[in-house]
């Protein structure tokens, strides 16, 4: 059994509600542990969590430079973490919070959405049964515009349904290929 076996489920409670840099995970692990625990072991489980997209890279902390002008390398330890929603509701509400009129609050949540998109694009194509014809960020785009170019009841229908193609949950890939099928039909 490794070193520090339950690491992953630390990470995962740690980035709870909140987005964190390798950095920090490092140092709240360090603190709230009994044991120490390597960089090499935190690099491990983050690789592990993020090949399971149960988690995924926001952002980069560039206070991790403390005051240098000319940036020449890049440090890992700036890599900002968050944990991946995939629950329809979780994914409905960063829907809706693309309606926000804070700047910062649609960016995140369009940045979260991106990266579920891209994740059930990655499901399909290895299924090869979906071949990706126009760059993914202009498919997210229209298929946003087109939810929110509708009446409101039908807003709400296609919010739902586009909230569940993006979960985890059962039949949800099978639905996410459709709403692609339809919105490349429209082009």
């Amino acid at each position: 059994m490794p070193k520090n076996y339950n690491m992953k489920e630390i990470i995962l409670e740690l980035l709870a509600g909140k987005e964190l840099s390798k950095k920090e995970l490092l140092e709240k692990i360090r603190k709230e542990s009994i044991r120490s625990t390597s960089d090499k072991t935190l690099n491990e489980s983050l690789m592990m969590l993020l090949k399971e997209r149960k988690i995924y890279i926001t952002n980069y902390d560039f206070s991790i430079y403390d005051g240098v002008k000319r940036i020449q390398s890049i440090k890992p330890e700036g890599i900002v973490f968050g944990l991946m929603k995939t629950d329809f509701v979780e994914i409905e509400t960063l829907i809706k919070l693309l309606e926000s009129d804070d700047v910062e609050v649609v960016r995140n949540a369009s940045s979260k959405l991106k990266q579920n998109f891209r994740n059930k694009i990655d499901d399909l194509t290895s299924r090869d049964s979906f071949v990706v014809v126009e760059d993914l960020d202009t498919l997210f785009n229209k298929t946003i515009f087109y939810i929110y170019s509708q009446t409101e009841d039908q807003k709400r229908i296609l919010i739902n349904k586009f909230a569940w193609s993006l979960s985890n949950e059962e039949g949800a890939v099978n639905l996410f290929e459709d709403i692609l099928n339809y919105m490349e039909a429209q082009s």
